[in-house]
């Protein structure tokens, strides 16, 4: 295959597929994926590849082999893709059963299948990340009222503060006050106000 039809394959998959990405089987060993992408990045790196999408597509063929490198994320991905095909195979024995697909057509061993399956994983990987980026902006959300709420009790123990240091402060004018009061006999002058006569 030429640098620019390969560079165009890589391009063209799906970053949920690193297994296409990288041209391995789905149950590949992490030594599938070395020899796989220690082939491709020398076809397609930037420095020697004469083309404007070199670069993106190494890109993509790095994060492709980093992703199957890690034993975890790798099986993982496996195990979505195991999941999507069980769901694929009861969804079209189902289809048979009830007439809506013929038998030839359900055979599990087609191209077909495979791309209806990975239509299917692609779907559940998509769910999956609109559900963490829901959970995500729910957690931000309740952080920032919890914040908000944090803010207002932090204000009104200032306020508060603020409020006794005033009435500590203001004590001797007030005492002051009092003890003129008292020496006055403790009656408080009343206005008298003069009524108008209407007439």
């Amino acid at each position: 295959m030429d640098v620019a039809t390969e560079i165009e394959r890589i391009l063209g998959h799906s970053v949920l597929d690193p297994f296409g990405i990288l041209g391995v089987a789905r149950n590949c060993t992490t030594d599938d994926v070395k020899t796989a992408y220690r082939s491709k990045s020398r076809q397609i790196h930037p420095d020697k590849a004469r083309h404007d999408q070199a670069r993106p597509a190494f890109e993509k063929l790095k994060a492709a082999e980093a992703e199957l490198m890690d034993d975890t994320k790798r099986v993982s991905i496996q195990n979505m893709m195991a999941e999507a095909r069980r769901e694929l195979s009861a969804d079209w024995k189902a289809e048979v059963t009830s007439g809506a697909r013929r038998l030839e057509d359900a055979d599990e061993s087609t191209s077909a299948f495979d791309d209806a399956a990975f239509a299917k994983y692609k779907a559940i990987m998509i769910d999956i990340e609109w559900r963490r980026r829901q959970k995500l902006k729910e957690a931000m959300a309740a952080q920032g009222t919890a914040a908000k709420k944090e803010e207002e009790a932090t204000n009104e123990k200032r306020q508060k503060r603020q409020a006794d240091k005033a009435w500590e402060d203001n004590r001797d004018v007030r005492v002051s006050d009092w003890r003129k009061f008292q020496a006055k006999g403790g009656k408080s002058k009343k206005s008298k106000t003069k009524k108008t006569k209407q007439g």
